[in-house]
């Protein structure tokens, strides 16, 4: 390991350590309801400003990635892919993923099952989506796009995915509650966040180019996978920071426990490093087909915070199999039929 890198992961690493004092790890913020009327035009700058407060209440899941920097590496293409799963535009919408998208902010959901709800920031030629969907142009996923209305707003569907341009620069999709979820906050007028902040403060640390963040106190599948993965038992919250430096990518973790003990036994099955693959795998939908390094670990009382290196091999490896889960994923989801 590099010293840039030494002290890049001991940067992040202390980052994790200071949120870990956060107050609350609740969701916070009153549940959105569907139906409701009225509402006030937003200014479209606010949207472009604060793209998180777009996103439903009770997330379970956060990620974002800067998509600008990721293009820009030697895995652009690889991004590409899964840009395009989530927005399956192209020529005849002029739209170019690794031209026109910069960030992404997603939530996972348990709102009527496993639901999702990503904000895509960038350029957008809404015009341009717009006569495509008129023409029901075939996009680059096979499948014609249609547009239908839903909250007073122009809703895009291809296949099994669906999204909403909202301003020039900002665009929601996901499947279907998670969508309806969001423009439903447009359309009451609500653009309070609703993202605990301590997963606000993790995502705008200095250097991280993506980052994961999961309260999953309370969540049962937690419960059902700590039988095959040890350390996922009594599991309370993740927090994974990333970049895209040599030697690939540079990831930097915290899990935290209800004491001491619980995170004890969770750093001891850390030691194996296919559960730590595992981890990755489920909080942040990526996939391995080849072992990691070696992570290293340490247990600070009911938190066990962890660094690991990932080669450019295992990268590509990683990214193609993200983008083959985030393809099925789209498959299997609903979207509103109009």
């Amino acid at each position: 390991m590099t010293l840039r890198n030494k002290r890049f992961l001991s940067s992040l690493t202390a980052a994790l350590l200071l949120s870990l004092s956060a107050s609350s790890l609740s969701c916070g913020g009153a549940d959105d309801t569907f139906g409701l009327i009225g509402g006030e035009k937003i200014d479209a700058s606010l949207v472009d400003r604060d793209p998180l407060a777009l996103l439903p209440s009770g997330i379970i899941l956060l990620g974002y990635a800067d998509l600008a920097t990721m293009f820009q590496s030697k895995w652009g293409a690889d991004a590409n892919q899964i840009v395009e799963s989530l927005l399956p535009l192209g020529a005849e919408s002029n739209f170019s993923a690794q031209r026109d998208v910069s960030r992404l902010f997603g939530g996972v959901y348990a709102m009527q099952g496993a639901d999702f709800c990503a904000v895509v920031q960038g350029n957008f030629d809404a015009d341009a989506i717009r006569r495509a969907a008129d023409a029901r142009s075939i996009t680059i996923s096979g499948a014609p796009l249609v547009k239908t209305r839903y909250a007073e707003n122009d809703l895009y569907t291809a296949g099994n995915i669906g999204f909403v341009v909202v301003t020039a620069h900002t665009v929601i999709t996901g499947n279907e509650t998670g969508i309806r979820r969001a423009l439903d906050r447009l359309r009451r007028g609500k653009l309070e966040r609703a993202v605990p902040q301590w997963m606000v403060d993790l995502m705008n640390t200095k250097n991280a180019s993506m980052i994961v963040a999961g309260d999953l106190a309370s969540q049962s599948v937690v419960d059902a996978a700590s039988a095959k993965l040890p350390f996922l038992g009594k599991l309370n919250a993740v927090r994974i920071l990333g970049n895209f430096q040599p030697p690939g990518m540079n990831f930097a973790g915290a899990l935290t426990y209800p004491d001491a003990q619980a995170a004890q036994v969770g750093a001891q099955s850390l030691q194996q490093v296919q559960q730590l693959a595992s981890l990755v795998s489920i909080f942040s939908s990526f996939g391995f087909g080849a072992p990691l390094p070696s992570p290293q670990i340490a247990q600070q009382q009911s938190d066990v915070a962890f660094t690991v290196q990932v080669e450019d091999s295992l990268v590509k490896v990683l990214l193609q199999q993200a983008g083959a889960i985030t393809k099925s994923a789209v498959t299997s989801s609903k979207v509103p039929p109009g």
